[in-house]
């Protein structure tokens, strides 16, 4: 039988038959035990064998001992002291006798398991009573810490820095490389479902190269995804859940953990990772650390995914409010959207990074908007406006910089209103409806400037047909450093050359290739104008 000692002081005892006696701190066990670093779910058990009995380690993390040396297996004998793990190990003597009513037996007054798991003391002075095994176990015990602490350090690591994470491949990327910091993969991969399929989006492999050879499991990988659960093997070969798979013995899996990246609503995908070698089989306490890692990576996932949707809703808002102004105006409709679009390349050839780039966007976007509050007969006018119209027309910045100022925008934004409306001042201070100048005009609105006049110049008006592109350069190099900061002008120009011209080149090219138009389909000579 066993004999031990629980958390009460209690001397109990394990009787012992043909039925496998399990320990480990799973309730399910026969002895189960409180949770403790050094004891697995399922640690190990006693199993009869012949005419006496027999310990096996169940794959634990910190290992079986019997009288300080740690084993597979192990015939018991009178007195062999068993130890489940090395750091403050619960023990467990095995006596080859009838011990008779000295100590409590399962079943007396009361199921010492019926409201926690025992504790079972570790008494250092039997467990060592050997120098040279203490100096081994003493050694085991401060690499077991050393693990321990370093897992650890990595998780704090990993939670600190997926929150800060803009993308999900970012994402996916670092926190594989930090796994593998500190656990004994010798490939893994991060999978996400699209759909109903998983799509690997970052790989990882000790070997340098071999990352395009590298082809998980999909056996392993889809049953932790579709059941939401994790999954480990120690021996894929032999276990029967995966031989099905070809994968297994084509990539030479020997090990395999595989976690879901999970919340309480969805499953985002899985971390995969296997071992090829034997001595670095995958133990219960690597599927503790991974799902740790996996539900940080869910909360990381789900972030994300709402500031895209943020970022969708914003975008597709603004969108809306060009399109408002657009709807006026047949004629001068998509301006709007060419003027973002010319105003981020030319911040772009500025060297401006992604965030400046995208808000000059949105207020290239929004330039115009303040043309809610224009009169559509001074708007749409043919002809040319009289000084009384064209007072009314210069107005309509600052009622883009009163309308937006109305929005809360994100502090990334908060900019935008003032960039949007400053596009017809001049660096000189002529311009309107502020008459700022130099530096008083923000670079975004300086950009715009450029953008919106080269624009404004290049399309059909009501009142005139486009200009020849070298005519519209022309006039923009002589409003260099009065009208226009010459700083922009050089982007733009930059952006012209490699970019503009050669686009605008392919589209006549490509239009030259178009088949002619057959008689009567050449549609009204001029575009209609409004009644």
């Amino acid at each position: 039988m066993l004999v031990f000692t629980d958390a009460k002081g209690v001397t109990r005892q394990v009787p012992l038959g043909h039925q496998a006696v399990t320990l480990g701190r799973s309730r399910d066990n026969v002895v189960p035990f409180q949770r403790n670093d050094s004891v697995s779910r399922f640690h190990a058990e006693v199993v009869t064998m012949g005419a006496g009995w027999l310990v096996l380690d169940r794959d634990s993390n910190a290992g079986t001992y019997v009288n300080g040396e740690r084993i597979e297996a192990h015939r018991l004998v009178d007195g062999d002291i068993i130890a489940l793990g090395i750091v403050d190990a619960p023990v467990l003597k095995f006596v080859d006798a009838d011990l008779g009513n000295t100590t409590a037996t399962f079943g007396d007054d009361e199921d010492p398991w019926a409201d926690e798991p025992l504790t079972l003391v570790s008494p250092k002075d039997t467990l060592f009573s050997n120098p040279p095994q203490l100096t081994q176990v003493s050694f085991d015990a401060n690499k077991l810490n050393a693990d321990l602490s370093g897992r650890l350090q990595a998780l704090y690591t990993i939670t600190s820095r997926v929150l800060s994470i803009n993308s999900v491949d970012e994402l996916c990327t670092e926190v594989l490389a930090m796994i593998f910091d500190v656990m004994p993969a010798d490939r893994g991969a991060v999978l996400l479902l699209e759909g109903s399929e998983l799509t690997s989006r970052a790989v990882r492999t000790k070997v340098p190269g071999t990352e395009a050879d590298f082809r998980p499991s999909r056996t392993v990988a889809t049953k932790s995804a579709r059941e939401n659960v994790a999954t480990l093997t120690l021996d894929a070969a032999t276990d029967s859940r995966f031989q099905s798979g070809q994968s297994v013995m084509a990539q030479a899996i020997h090990s395999v953990v595989c976690a879901p990246i999970n919340n309480a609503n969805k499953v985002f995908g899985v971390v995969y990772l296997d071992t090829t070698m034997q001595e670095r089989a995958f133990g219960e306490r690597d599927v503790d650390f991974l799902l740790g890692i996996t539900r940080q990576m869910a909360l990381a996932m789900e972030k994300l995914h709402l500031l895209e949707m943020q970022k969708k809703t914003f975008e597709s808002t603004m969108r809306a409010l060009a399109h408002s102004i657009d709807a006026r105006d047949g004629i001068t409709a998509g301006h709007s959207s060419r003027v973002a679009k010319y105003s981020q390349a030319i911040a772009r050839h500025m060297g401006m990074d992604a965030a400046g780039c995208r808000l000059i966007w949105y207020a290239g976007l929004l330039h115009d908007y303040g043309k809610i509050g224009t009169r559509e007969a001074v708007l749409c006018k043919p002809d040319k406006l009289t000084p009384e119209e064209y007072e009314h027309i210069k107005e309509h910045p600052r009622h883009t910089l009163k309308i937006l100022s109305s929005i809360q925008f994100s502090p990334d934004m908060a900019d935008l209103p003032r960039i949007a409306s400053s596009h017809h001042e001049r660096i000189d201070g002529k311009g309107y409806p502020f008459g700022w100048k130099g530096d008083e005009i923000p670079m975004g609105g300086r950009i715009i400037a450029v953008a919106d006049f080269f624009d404004a110049l290049t399309v059909k008006r009501h009142y005139r047909e486009p200009m020849p592109l070298p005519e519209v350069m022309a006039l923009l190099e002589q409003g260099r450093d009065t009208q226009f900061d010459g700083t922009v002008l050089d982007a733009f120009k930059r952006y012209f050359e490699a970019e503009y011209l050669p686009n605008a080149q392919r589209m006549a090219e490509r239009k030259s290739r178009e088949p002619a138009s057959r008689p009567g389909d050449e549609g009204p000579t001029k575009p209609p104008t409004r009644p």
